[in-house]
């Protein structure tokens, strides 16, 4: 059932987003004259079809990994099979910046969506952990530092931050830029400012865990025992819900991550676990069971799920129409950098190319987004909009980019590229995203095994 609702999310969010790209080319191609033959959303085998009134035959087709809207003469050297009245609506004879016009409205679309998209999540609201830290590992960024546990970030570089995930997304920015970046922390009711030197922090693995992983941070979450596996090691050496979990072998615990850590790394070994039940401090006996996995060997699992965080701990960032509208136009122009410029460091090796994802990591992503809820699903689709309309602007042979490409050096020579050039320069662009897809599809299988 999870493979099922993960590939069902995935043919959702995937075709939404092809249905808003191609709809942008679709849109702009007859708003200028152009004649329109077909829209189809997918590739292969035709599922549905439909002619519409206007004569353009809609086709939902059997693979949802792209689409087309096929245009009359749009291929080189084709003859548009149209009416002597009507050849002047062929693509070909339409002037440059009109068949640029179309050529861009795709992508386009796809930030225009993610905006919308944005706003719409504003106007909601979004939920996440308050920006207060739970644990500091040693000789790290954060310890450097000098940042303390129940501290709470309030800004990075002078940009405010209401939540773990903007204080995340703001130091991955910094880390990727190399910066020794002001970070201001408050603890009651006062505040102080400290300088994090993510100089050497870049290079690393930019994905949602860095901050635990390379600037050694994590959220503030007490560990409340939530419910015990029964005839688990947590079961065995008595522990209770509503227990929460103070200390593992002396070392203080306020963090859930780093929880996990301490009991993952301890398989077949008995931890010290300091608990704290009905107001009385009682000290427990735990050995984690041995479990073996394929990337790590053997970890260490107890048995126990933890109890959902109390409201103050967490915390739902909401504006009205109008800051909703700044505020989600403002989260576009930031998500779409942090794209462009995540891919320019993946180009230069500056960032780990680890982090480039495929088709089976955005179903992965798809259907955890969508089980969280309305909110993160609607997020993961503005977010992958803009990487969907980034990376068709790529100037790659057949690519929204390369005809953007081909059609501007139409406009200098005043003349467009002969048949066999532009030929040769399509199967070079497909080589390249065939090359790209192959690499991606191998980070995606070697996450699955880890």
């Amino acid at each position: 059932m999870d493979i099922l609702h993960t590939l069902l999310m995935f043919v959702v969010a995937i075709g939404v987003l092809i249905t808003v790209h191609e709809y942008g080319h679709f849109w702009v191609a007859r708003r200028v004259g152009i004649k329109v033959l077909k829209f189809s959303v997918g590739f292969g085998p035709a599922l549905l079809t439909r002619k519409g009134k206007d004569g353009v035959q809609y086709v939902l087709a059997a693979l949802p990994l792209g689409g087309y809207v096929k245009m009359a003469g749009e291929v080189p050297g084709e003859e548009p099979d149209l009416a002597p009245e009507e050849a002047h609506r062929a693509f070909n004879r339409k002037p440059v910046p009109q068949r640029m016009a179309v050529a861009a409205a795709g992508p386009v679309m796809n930030f225009l969506f993610a905006a919308l998209v944005f706003v719409a999540v504003y106007l909601i609201g979004v939920q996440g952990l308050t920006p207060r830290i739970g644990y500091v590992a040693s000789a790290t960024p954060a310890a450097q530092a000098e940042l303390r546990v129940g501290e709470e970030i309030r800004s990075v570089a002078g940009q405010p931050v209401q939540s773990w995930n903007e204080a995340r997304v703001a130091l991955m920015q910094a880390a990727m830029d190399r910066e020794l970046v002001e970070v201001t922390v408050a603890d009651g009711g006062s505040s102080r400012q400290t300088r994090l030197d993510l100089t050497g922090v870049g290079g690393g693995n930019l994905q949602s865990d860095f901050l635990y992983k390379a600037v050694g941070l994590g959220p503030y979450q007490p560990v409340v025992v939530g419910e015990v596996v029964p005839d688990s090691p947590a079961a065995a050496a008595g522990l209770q819900a509503g227990d929460r979990i103070r200390a593992i072998n002396g070392e203080t615990v306020a963090s859930w991550q780093r929880f996990l850590d301490l009991v993952r790394e301890s398989p077949g070994e008995k931890l010290s676990v300091q608990v704290a039940r009905d107001g009385q401090t009682r000290t427990l006996s735990v050995m984690p069971e041995a479990v073996s996995t394929p990337d790590s060997g053997k970890v260490g699992q107890i048995g126990m799920r933890p109890r959902p965080l109390p409201a103050d701990l967490q915390v739902t960032v909401r504006y009205g129409p109008l800051g909703a509208l700044v505020e989600g136009i403002k989260k576009t122009g930031e998500m779409l950098w942090l794209t462009v410029e995540m891919l320019g460091r993946m180009v230069t090796g500056s960032v780990s190319s680890d982090n480039l994802g495929g088709p089976i990591a955005i179903a992965q992503f798809a259907g955890q987004s969508a089980e969280a809820g309305l909110v993160p699903f609607l997020w993961f689709l503005g977010m992958i909009s803009l990487s969907l309309g980034f990376l068709n602007l790529l100037p790659i042979p057949v690519l929204d980019g390369g005809h953007l490409l081909f059609q501007a050096i139409e406009g200098v020579r005043g003349r467009p590229l002969d048949e066999e050039t532009m030929a040769r320069w399509q199967q070079a662009g497909i080589m390249v995203l065939l090359a790209v897809m192959v690499f991606a599809f191998y980070n995606d299988i070697q996450r699955l095994f880890q």
